[in-house]
C-alpha cells in the first residue's frame, strides 16, 4: 500500500470516465505514466463502469503504486435490487425515484464487496461516506440521528481496517465547507476513530469557503492541518459563476480561427429545408415555432457547456427532425456540422467567462497580474497554495493532463 504522505499533489477524478471508453484507457495510463499516484472513483460513477476501468488499467505491480479512493452511499440502477434485502427502511432516503442512499453498515459491507470486485483489488486505500447531508433533503426520523449513523458508520470502516480492506477512511461531501456538516463531532472520536484521516469537497476559484477564516481565527483547512486530516478539492475547474454554470478553462486555439459567420448562413438554410418538409405534412406553423427548434434559435451560442450542447441535440432536435422523415442525408449532415458549431459557441463562452473571473481575481490582487498560462493551471496551483493537500482533476484527455504536468 502506498504511503499517504506520498501522493501525487493532482489527482485523476474518474467521475465521468468509463471502461467503455477506450480513450479513457490511454488517458488514465497515460496519467500515471506521468506520475499521478492518486486515482478518485465511486461505486456509483457510470454505474459502476468507472471502476472497472481503474480495474482494468492497473496490473499488480501497477496497483502497489497507486493509492485508489472509492465512495459509497448512493444506491442506483441495478444495485436497488441487488441490495434490497439488505436495506434498512429507517436508514434508506429515496433521493429521487430510481435512486436511494444509505450508510448503513451492511450495505456498506456490500458495497465494499462490490467495489473490491470491480476494482479488481483485495483492499482500497481511501473509502469515504459520500454525500451523508442526504439525510437531510428529506422530512424522516433519521435527521435527527445523521451523528450517530455517521459514527456507526465510520466504527463499521475502522473494523474494515483492522481487516486490512481499507486503508484510510473519511467524507466527501459539498456541505462540508459551508459547516452543515460538524467534522468536529466526529474529529472529537478521534481516539476512537484513528483512520478517520481523508477530507474531499469542492473548492475552486469561486468555491472557497474551505480556506475562509470562521469564529476563532480558524478555517477548514487550518482545522484539518491542526487534525491531522487529509483534504481533496472536488470540482477545482467547474462551478457556477453568475448563476451559471462554469468550467474553468480556455479553448481559444480551438475557435478563434473558426467563420462563425458560415453557422449562421447554415443556420438559414436548416430552418427553411425545415419549414418546406413540414409544409409538405401540411403544417402551417414555422419551425421556430417548435420548442426543439426554439431553444436553439435563441440559446444556441451561450450553452453553457458541450455536454449541454450534445444533451439537447440528441435528445431533442434529432427526435423531432427525424420524425420529419427527410428522404436524404443532407439535413443530417448539416446538423453535424451546426452541432460543430455549437460545441464551439459554447467553448468560446466558456473561454470569454473564464477570463472575466481570473480578470476580476487579478484586479482584486488574488491571482498575479502578469500570469498568462493556462487557466486550469493557474487555479489548481492556487488552491495547494491555500493549502488543499490534493486536487481531483478529469483528465478523461492527454491534453489536459499536459496542461497541469508542471504541478506533478
Amino acid at each position: 500500500m502506498i504511503d499517504v504522505r506520498n501522493l501525487s499533489k493532482l489527482g485523476i477524478g474518474t467521475y465521468r470516465m468509463s471502461e467503455n471508453d477506450p480513450s479513457h484507457f490511454s488517458s488514465l495510463n497515460y496519467a500515471i505514466e506521468k506520475g499521478v499516484n492518486l486515482i478518485d472513483t465511486a461505486s456509483n460513477y457510470q454505474f459502476g463502469d468507472s471502476e472497472r476501468l481503474i480495474g482494468k488499467v492497473l496490473d499488480s505491480n501497477t496497483r502497489q503504486n497507486v493509492f485508489i479512493i472509492t465512495k459509497a452511499g448512493y444506491i442506483n440502477g441495478a444495485d436497488i435490487t441487488e441490495f434490497s434485502k439488505i436495506l434498512n427502511t429507517p436508514w434508506t432516503i429515496k433521493v429521487r425515484d430510481n435512486f436511494l442512499y444509505s450508510i448503513e453498515p451492511k450495505f456498506l459491507r456490500a458495497q465494499l464487496t462490490a467495489s473490491l470486485k470491480r476494482l479488481n483489488t483485495s483492499y482500497i486505500d481511501g473509502f469515504l461516506i459520500h454525500n451523508p447531508e442526504h439525510y437531510f433533503d428529506v422530512e424522516n426520523q433519521n435527521q435527527k440521528f445523521i451523528y450517530d449513523h455517521l459514527l456507526e458508520a465510520c466504527s463499521f470502516l475502522e473494523k474494515m481496517v483492522d481487516d486490512g480492506l481499507i486503508g484510510y477512511y473519511g467524507i466527501s461531501s459539498n456541505e462540508i465547507p459551508k459547516g452543515n456538516i460538524d467534522i468536529e463531532k466526529i474529529v472529537n472520536k478521534s481516539n476512537y476513530l484513528p483512520n478517520f484521516r481523508l477530507l474531499q469537497f469542492p473548492y475552486n476559484l469561486v468555491e472557497t469557503s474551505a480556506s475562509r477564516k470562521k469564529d476563532m481565527g480558524t478555517s477548514l483547512i487550518d482545522f484539518c492541518k491542526k487534525n491531522n486530516l487529509i483534504t481533496f478539492s472536488n470540482r477545482p475547474l467547474n462551478t457556477t459563476y453568475q448563476g451559471k454554470v462554469l468550467r474553468l478553462a480556455d479553448y481559444m486555439d480551438e475557435y478563434s480561427k473558426i467563420d462563425f459567420r458560415k453557422e449562421e448562413v447554415l443556420f438559414d438554410d436548416f430552418l427553411s429545408r425545415i419549414d418546406e418538409q413540414l409544409l409538405k405534412y401540411g403544417e402551417s406553423s414555422k419551425a421556430k415555432d417548435f420548442a426543439p427548434i426554439k431553444f436553439f434559435v435563441e440559446n444556441r451560442k451561450g450553452i453553457a457547456n458541450p455536454e449541454a450542447v450534445n444533451k439537447a441535440f440528441n435528445t431533442y432536435l434529432r427526435p423531432f427532425v427525424n420524425q420529419l422523415q427527410f428522404n436524404s442525408n443532407d439535413v443530417q449532415k448539416i446538423m453535424s456540422e451546426l452541432l460543430n458549431y455549437w460545441q464551439l459557441y459554447s467553448k468560446k463562452s466558456i473561454s470569454e467567462r473564464s477570463k472575466g473571473l481570473m480578470d476580476s481575481l487579478k484586479l482584486k490582487g488574488e491571482i498575479d497580474q502578469n500570469d498568462k498560462r493556462n487557466i486550469s493551471l493557474i487555479s489548481c496551483e492556487n488552491y495547494l497554495n491555500q493549502g488543499i493537500n490534493h486536487v481531483l482533476v478529469g483528465m478523461r484527455k492527454k491534453i489536459y493532463i499536459d496542461n497541469l504536468s508542471p504541478l506533478l
